[in-house]
C-alpha cells in the first residue's frame, strides 16, 4: 500500500534520491534544512521524494521532486505533486516550481498538472559547481511555473 510521509529528522538520509532531481548536494543543503521533506513509499520501498519551501505566509515552492529510477514513468511524480498541492492548499494560495529550461519533458509535466509558465531565470544553473545536463543537453536556464491552489 502506498503512503505519503513527512520526514522530520535525518533528512539527509534521502540525499541519494534527491540528487536524482538536483545534482548538487550543496544546493540541496540550502533548501533541505528549512524545507519540508515528503516521501512516497510502498511496502517499505522508497518511490519518490519532494521538498517544499515556504516563500512567505501564503506561497510555497516545490524545490525538488525525485522519483526512484526503477519506478519512473509510473505516475509517482504526478501522485506526489497532487498530494502536495492538496496538502498546501490548506495554507497557501499558490505553489511555484522551477525546472530545467530544455526540452526534456519536465516543463510539459508541470503544465499537465495545471502549472503555468511565469518566467525564465537566465544562467541559474551556471552557479552550480559542475555543469548540469538533462538528457545529454547542457542546462543553463531555469523555467519557473506557478499553480493557483485555491
Amino acid at each position: 500500500m502506498e503512503r505519503f510521509r513527512k520526514i522530520r529528522r535525518n533528512k539527509k538520509e534521502y540525499m541519494e534520491l534527491l540528487l536524482e532531481a538536483d545534482p548538487a548536494e550543496e544546493m540541496i543543503d540550502q533548501y533541505l534544512a528549512d524545507g519540508a521533506l515528503f516521501i512516497l513509499e510502498e511496502d517499505g520501498r522508497l518511490l519518490a521524494a519532494a521538498v517544499v519551501v515556504m516563500l512567505g505566509e501564503q506561497e510555497c515552492e516545490l524545490k525538488n521532486l525525485a522519483v526512484a529510477e526503477t519506478v519512473r514513468k509510473r505516475g509517482y511524480g504526478r501522485k506526489m505533486v497532487k498530494y502536495l498541492c492538496g496538502l498546501y492548499r490548506k495554507t497557501c494560495c499558490r505553489m511555484h516550481v522551477g525546472t530545467a529550461d530544455v526540452p526534456c519533458g519536465c516543463m510539459d509535466f508541470y503544465r499537465t498538472l495545471g502549472f503555468r509558465y511565469t518566467h525564465t531565470v537566465k544562467g541559474f544553473f551556471s552557479q552550480y559547481p559542475e555543469p548540469v545536463y538533462e538528457k545529454g543537453m547542457l542546462v543553463t536556464d531555469m523555467a519557473y511555473f506557478v499553480k493557483e491552489l485555491s
